[in-house]
């Protein structure tokens, strides 16, 4: 499948992605890295959280530029442009490219969020 995560990365490249074995076991270990990040329930340390958040970015940085084929200099640009908000959300873009959710739907998914948190901030 071919992918242009452009508008997350600021980077105009079109990787042509096989959604191999590896690469999929890596998403998991992300998807999984940030669901134990939002568990607001876990008992652990600050320092234990701090620690498993450094590793999740790394984790996250290793998947970006394998699925993408990225070079360390363009990786390293991102983490110097890119917000971590934004390094997320083409992380969550990725992963369910990955799934095999079209662009289409993954706009539309898009949408949907940004209206949500909208009229969840226009309530408070």
């Amino acid at each position: 499948m071919k992918i242009n995560a452009k508008n997350y990365f600021k980077i105009n490249k079109t990787a042509d992605v096989t959604p191999t074995n590896n690469i999929i076991r890596l998403a998991t270990k992300v998807q999984i890295g940030m669901l134990e990040s939002q568990d607001t329930e876990k008992d652990i340390t600050e320092l234990d959280a701090m620690k498993n958040g450094l590793e999740l970015q790394d984790d996250m940085d290793d998947f970006v530029q394998r699925v993408m084929g990225y070079t360390d200099k363009q990786m390293e640009s991102i983490n110097n442009t890119v917000s971590i908000e934004r390094f997320g959300e083409g992380v969550g873009y990725l992963i369910m490219r990955l799934n095999g959710i079209s662009d289409g739907e993954i706009r539309l998914s898009e949408q949907k969020q940004r209206k949500e948190l909208e009229e969840s901030k226009a309530s408070k």
